[in-house]
């Protein structure tokens, strides 16, 4: 009996003392979590999403509504589940952006307006080890597409 209260005395000390050399064991999934995540303000995308262009005098006008994926750059290999969770939104998914612009191109001039994705932009420091207590470094930008940009010109 004394010798099994001996070691119930002796286990949480140990683990207590136990100092963890990797934030997960070898061979497995490593565990990440975002912390200090701050909004970084709007951003407008540079993939043309939607176009169009026409003679002068002329009205364009260009409706959108488009499914756009949400994108992340890392410096570090996390999985997006965990960014998510940091973020407190999907970064895995697509979503619908729609706006509506209008162009008056003057007479003898040919006009364009082109549509680009809006994004919010927002940045986490990623942490590792089972509870994110372990910190890396290392960043991670998230961007929601919200709504749309237009370039219009007229030459």
């Amino acid at each position: 009996m004394k010798r099994t209260a001996d070691l119930a005395k002796s286990a949480p000390q140990l683990a207590e003392t136990a100092s963890p050399i990797s934030p997960a064991p070898t061979g497995t999934e490593a565990y990440y979590k975002l912390k200090n995540v701050q909004y970084q303000g709007q951003t407008c995308g540079t993939n043309v999403i939607q176009q169009t262009s026409g003679q002068g005098k002329t009205t364009l006008v260009l409706s959108v509504e488009e499914g756009v994926a949400a994108t992340v750059h890392k410096e570090i290999g996390i999985d997006l589940k965990y960014v998510s969770a940091g973020m407190g939104w999907d970064v895995t998914r697509s979503y619908t952006v729609r706006n509506e612009t209008r162009f008056e191109v003057p007479d003898g001039k040919w006009g364009t307006i082109q549509a680009f994705p809006l994004f919010e932009t927002y940045q986490g420091e990623a942490w590792s080890g089972a509870g994110g207590e372990f910190p890396t470094g290392r960043r991670v930008w998230a961007y929601k597409p919200v709504g749309v940009c237009f370039n219009q010109w007229a030459q």
